[in-house]
């Protein structure tokens, strides 16, 4: 009988590899966004401060230029961290994990990733109930609302959730892990250095050793 292979169903075994890859997309598209609004609020700020210090030694200081650098910096801050993270490039203690069997180790990281989204959750929950306090407030200078400042907050914890998904999906499902880059090969030219003439053996009878250069001296 002909399989059914039309249906449009994907098959149970591919479920797994169809979800890994899928959240991992989404993971290094919304890092390389992070990435690039972490760039430009950072230069912007670079910018900003060296601005606020030629005004304020050769002209009249910019009142809005400390303020829009301190922002600057809450948002630069966030968008590193969601960085770092899928990175794992945050201080960590990992000796006690590494030496443990593997079946042990992946079900502690298992469970560090699973308290680490728990954190996240709760953390975008009361940064968007922050936000909502601050619905009504301007900053001082640029008159800009508050939720605009705030907004990095929540929006830094659900892309952390979101790569802390990708990570706790490839410990449960290792096997679909994607491949480790190649290590560069060294193929740097060594040159040996030229080898030595041994010194003489002390055995050798003495008018052996210096046959050859009483020959010379008495050409």
């Amino acid at each position: 009988m002909p399989s059914n292979n039309h249906s449009g169903r994907i098959p149970p075994s591919l479920i797994p590899e169809k979800l890994v890859h899928g959240v991992g997309r989404a993971s290094s598209l919304v890092d390389a966004v992070a990435g690039v609004l972490a760039f430009c609020a950072l230069t912007t700020m670079l910018v900003v401060i060296t601005l606020q210090i030629v005004f304020r030694v050769f002209f009249q200081a910019l009142p809005w230029s400390e303020e829009l650098s301190r922002y600057l910096l809450v948002w630069t801050t966030f968008l590193g961290a969601t960085m770092a993270y899928r990175r794992g490039v945050h201080i960590a203690v990992t000796f006690l994990v590494n030496s443990l069997p593997a079946l042990l180790g992946r079900l502690v990281r298992i469970a560090g990733i699973l308290a680490s989204l728990i954190f996240f959750g709760t953390a975008m929950f009361y940064a968007v109930r922050y936000m909502q306090l601050q619905s009504f407030q301007v900053t001082a200078s640029l008159r800009l609302p508050m939720p605009y400042v705030y907004a990095v907050m929540p929006a830094a914890f659900g892309v952390m959730s979101l790569h802390g998904l990708h990570a706790l999906l490839l410990e449960i499902f290792p096997e679909h892990r994607p491949p480790a880059v190649m290590p560069v090969v060294d193929v740097t030219i060594r040159h040996e250095p030229i080898p030595v003439n041994p010194p003489a053996d002390p055995s050798e009878p003495v008018a052996r050793r210096t046959s050859g250069s009483s020959r010379g001296s008495g050409a």
